[in-house]
């Protein structure tokens, strides 16, 4: 299923769109669809049409951030985890199945963003520097997509100890250690580094990718597909 995001405040010039697990009467992707490959008619079908075929980054789970100048023209072409534009009617695209997806824009309606955060990412300070880069003119916004959720996100001893001594204020994203073993919350790591941003105007889906049997969940599945997070300006000569 394919559903505008409504719980999000925004400017009414910023489009977003997140995608969930196939059901009887949708398509969704699979997480590697050929090089060429125009993924709008395997979304179902809403009320926003998409300006443009959605061409997705090479996701490394690293910091790099990209900005479309020009729409991509296919999949994979770029290595990166975060892309951004000021164009009108860029798509901006990332894929998760229990990473935490981030759009993002601000008040002026003068970006839009989208940041894939698995806890590496995170590490990496990829929030950092996608607002290092653009530097934003207005009050930033963010939107913090499904994910897998704290009590499914089982870490070990030592992952929470390496991620405090680089972000020393996400303790409160991490559970007691027991057992050598802590749960995580991603939402929580962002949200710190959000904050340590000055950005503050936060909304969440809160579902979990884990628990939800309508969101694909790699841990729970292993499985190769993905769900989109899609972001955009709308274009010059669409209406409001």
């Amino acid at each position: 299923m394919t559903h505008p995001i409504t719980q999000w405040h925004r400017p009414s010039v910023v489009n977003a769109i997140q995608t969930t697990r196939r059901s009887a009467q949708t398509l969704d992707f699979d997480a590697h669809p050929s090089s060429n490959q125009d993924i709008r008619p395997l979304l179902s079908a809403v009320d926003i049409e998409l300006p443009q075929p959605v061409f997705f980054l090479q996701q490394v789970h690293g910091a790099e951030v990209v900005e479309y100048m020009h729409p991509p023209q296919a999949h994979f072409v770029q290595t990166a985890d975060a892309c951004f534009t000021r164009q009108p009617g860029i798509i901006c695209a990332i894929m998760t199945a229990d990473c935490l997806p981030v759009l993002l824009t601000d008040e002026a309606g003068s970006f839009v963003a989208a940041v894939h955060c698995g806890w590496r990412s995170l590490y990496a300070g990829i929030l950092q520097q996608l607002i290092k880069t653009i530097q934003p003119r207005a009050e930033v916004l963010a939107w913090l997509g499904p994910c897998i959720q704290q009590p499914n996100y089982e870490v070990d001893g030592a992952f929470m100890k390496n991620y405090l001594k680089t972000h020393p204020d996400a303790s409160s994203a991490f559970t007691p250690v027991q057992n050598d073993h802590c749960y995580a919350s991603l939402p929580i790591m962002a949200i710190r580094q959000l904050n340590a941003l000055g950005i503050s105007l936060i909304d969440q889906d809160g579902r979990c990718t884990y628990s939800d049997d309508q969101l694909y969940s790699w841990r729970r599945d292993n499985t190769p597909q993905r769900m989109a997070s899609l972001i955009w300006l709308k274009p010059n000569n669409q209406p409001l």
